[in-house]
């Protein structure tokens, strides 16, 4: 599996609430099995910024995902925002505590 955060650091809370929402919008469809996505958390950092952690299955569907995303992306760079990322390999440990009725699944 592969992890990925992106972290994205906009100029208010409002820009940054709508580019989260938008982001669930546009990506939805990644949610499938021939997609690769597994599981997405976002950590709001501060009012500004956003960190989302990205599981998928193996890199190719990232890569493709990350292309398909790159105009958006560019939108938000276009806005004054900005956007780093960091990935590699990823091990998941998962506690058989987790409630999954707090988990909205796709």
């Amino acid at each position: 599996m592969i992890g990925v955060t992106v972290t994205v650091k906009l100029q208010n809370k409002l820009a940054k609430d709508s580019i989260v929402m938008s982001l669930k919008s546009v990506s939805e469809h990644l949610f499938s099995e021939d997609r690769g996505l597994l599981m997405r958390c976002f950590t709001n950092v501060s009012d500004t910024q956003v960190d989302i952690f990205h599981l998928w299955t193996d890199k190719s569907y990232q890569v493709k995902a990350r292309k398909e995303l790159s105009k958006f992306v560019e939108d938000i760079k276009d806005m004054g925002g900005v956007v780093s990322m960091v990935e590699g390999e990823c091990e998941v440990e998962m506690s058989s505590l987790i409630n999954s009725s707090l988990i909205k699944t796709k």
